[in-house]
């Protein structure tokens, strides 16, 4: 008698999902040992650095300082502001709102590794900083009249001769901060007009020094921003603006921020 074969052969869709798993399971690991090279000449010379810096960051950033003698030392926050244009024919500049107090006022919210205000903060500010100084004179000036960031980004580039990869990463830091900026200005006041324009900043506010933090006389050091000028309102066709309204007023609303136009909330000198 002969015995059926208990073997059977692999389908052919599982052998195409595992070996597309693995590929990537490669890609990571590469990336991974190349985004931490230590040595930055080696790291954006013969390796590819840049590309390793996009794959990390910033969803497969750990950050070690939560368990480091020197943990993090500043909250990193976005603030949003429009020019709106009321019925009677007004332009408004609104006040500015800290959209990730906004966003964090959901408990759930702050559980999460990576909020995507302090995503946009912590990209915003990151990419300013490695500006030259002339570059930095550039995203200080209004372009809020071009229908994108490609004047902006021309005039970047034509400012000095600055790393164009540097300028890249600002670009796509300010699409990323300008898309979430005109979403939270039309759910706060498109009841109140057209929202024109918005401006962004990414406001780094220092916490008390980790060796000063039983001290009842520490000051927390004064805070940094960027200091950039208005840009276009950018919307996509992959968002939906009611629902972010509609999740977003709900944030805002357990924040305790109203959707005046002018008021003092939010100000910060």
């Amino acid at each position: 008698m002969t015995t059926p074969s208990t073997s059977r052969s692999i389908p052919t869709a599982a052998k195409v999902v595992s070996a597309i798993a693995l590929g990537l399971a490669a890609v990571h690991i590469a990336m991974t040992a190349v985004f931490n090279v230590p040595s930055t000449e080696v790291k954006y010379g013969p390796l590819p650095g840049r590309a390793a810096d996009a794959w990390i960051k910033p969803y497969f950033l750990q950050d070690y300082r939560i368990f480091a003698p020197d943990p993090a030392s500043a909250d990193r926050n976005l603030w949003v502001r429009a020019w709106v244009q009321t019925p009677e024919g007004e332009r408004v500049e609104t006040k500015w709102v800290d959209v990730t107090a906004i966003e964090l006022a959901e408990p759930y919210r702050r559980v999460l590794r990576k909020q995507l205000t302090v995503i946009g903060a912590e990209q915003l500010m990151t990419s300013y900083n490695k500006l030259t100084p002339e570059q930095k004179t550039v995203v200080g000036e209004n372009f809020h009249n071009s229908a994108d960031l490609a004047d902006l980004n021309e005039a970047l580039l034509d400012a000095d001769d600055g790393n164009p990869g540097d300028v890249r990463s600002f670009i796509r830091a300010t699409n990323y901060t300008t898309s979430y900026a005109t979403q939270a200005a039309e759910a706060l006041w498109a009841d109140d007009g057209e929202v024109l324009a918005v401006q962004t900043r990414a406001v780094y506010s220092p916490v008390v020094r980790w060796d000063d933090r039983f001290d009842p006389d520490a000051e927390r050091p004064a805070s940094s921003y960027t200091e950039l000028g208005w840009r276009p309102t950018l919307e996509w066709s992959q968002q939906s603006t009611d629902a972010f309204a509609r999740t977003f007023l709900h944030w805002a609303e357990a924040a305790g921020v109203s959707g005046s136009l002018t008021d003092d909330e939010g100000e910060d000198g």
